[in-house]
């Protein structure tokens, strides 16, 4: 309904970090926070992600690929969102990152560029919301069978609702930062924060900040 669409779409992003090559399981859906890391993780990796902001909550799963030589990734995901006014709505996102270079500092620095399309609808209502921006991450093992990413990300999204015949739209600078932990060198943990500029009252995006966390597992290497 216009209470849910007018309200604040935040698409996902949750990382799956991998021991030597740090990825994202990247799905443009709303409730959960954009996070992305600059490396790429070669091969086939699934993600459960869950976010909360001061108005809403979401949650998805996702799948990401790479191929061996980490030159880009694309993801896509299926979850639901759930403000704390309206009912749950079914969401779907797709994105597509490149790895710019992962060799600055002996591979310890990372710099990126990514892009999504997501949405979610609901009876007569429907979101449609598109980020686009950049990525730089810093790496490191801890130990011999885990490993730390940080990164921030700054990016610039658009969202638009419609609602029958009507539609607004609204474009915000955003940014978020995020660490990856790899617990095992298949299984990591994600947790992270988006902020940035806010829409007004009435016109539809982020209205302050979101909170992220996601689990994910590396599949197989890229071949």
């Amino acid at each position: 309904m216009i209470a849910i669409m007018s309200r604040r779409f935040i698409l996902v992003s949750m990382a799956a970090p991998s021991l030597l090559a740090w990825s994202d399981v990247s799905a443009q859906l709303p409730g959960v926070p954009v996070l992305q890391n600059a490396f790429a993780n070669p091969g086939l990796t699934i993600g459960v992600n869950y976010g909360q902001s001061d108005e809403s909550k979401g949650y998805a799963g996702a799948l990401a690929w790479a191929p061996a030589s980490a030159r880009f990734q694309v993801t896509g995901g299926f979850g639901a969102f759930k403000p704390d006014e309206g009912d749950r709505a079914w969401a779907w996102g797709a994105r597509a990152s490149v790895p710019i270079t992962q060799t600055m500092m002996a591979g310890k620095l990372g710099i990126g560029a990514f892009a999504g399309v997501g949405g979610a609808s609901e009876e007569d209502a429907s979101l449609l919301h598109v980020p686009a921006g950049a990525s730089i991450s810093w790496r490191t093992r801890l130990g011999e069978r885990r490993g730390i990413s940080i990164y921030a990300a700054p990016f610039y999204s658009w969202t638009r609702v419609s609602f029958d015949d009507e539609s607004e739209s609204k474009g915000l600078f955003r940014a978020s930062v995020g660490v990856d932990v790899a617990v095992v060198p298949s299984l990591g943990i994600t947790v992270g924060y988006e902020f940035g500029q806010n829409a007004d009252d009435g016109p539809p995006g982020a209205t302050g900040g979101s909170f992220g966390v996601g689990v994910s597992y590396a599949l197989r290497r890229g071949q």
